[in-house]
């Protein structure tokens, strides 16, 4: 019969899973430190971010709600917290409200809304409802942001209103 060195208690299979869970944890913990190492300086610096849509030759009627669409992609650089759009829409526009993949951002403040948190190399759905409150052609720029400071490139274009 083999029995355990005389300086090891005695373990049910209840603390001896226990005991090998929290070794488990523990090696887990270290190896991911180790490993975040390497990529500390890999989305360093401040954050770059792309807008993908158009605004050139959409057109609206007065009173009657409308979606601008978009895609905003965090190419590189930290995390967008919170990832936000802006734009020059009022008083032209009513911003009826501003959604981030689906989630309700921040209400419309300042010429801007945010959302969550975007990480590098991620792309999310961004839709702007606006109803237009006035007729004419409205010259527009949309912009990825984060709070109040500008990331990326302005999508532009001309937005015709009829009454």
């Amino acid at each position: 019969m083999n029995a355990a060195p005389h300086w090891l208690p005695r373990l049910s299979a209840g603390q001896l899973l226990a005991v090998g869970v929290i070794a488990f944890l523990t090696v887990s913990a270290f190896v991911d430190v180790l490993t975040s190492f390497g990529s500390l300086g890999k989305n360093a610096g401040p954050p770059k971010a792309q807008l993908g849509g158009v605004l050139g030759g959409v057109q609206m009627t007065v009173g009657q709600e409308s979606r601008l669409t978009f895609s905003l992609y965090l190419a590189s650089g930290a995390a967008m917290s919170p990832a936000c759009i802006g734009a020059n829409l009022t008083p032209e526009f009513k911003v009826v409200k501003v959604t981030f993949l689906g989630s309700h951002g921040t209400p419309w403040k300042d010429g801007e809304s945010c959302g969550g948190i975007l990480e590098t190399n991620s792309t999310i759905p961004v839709v702007i409802s606006v109803v237009p409150l006035h007729p004419g052609n409205y010259g527009l720029a949309v912009a990825p942001k984060v709070l109040k400071r500008t990331v990326g490139d302005r999508v532009r274009g001309d937005i015709l209103v009829r009454s």
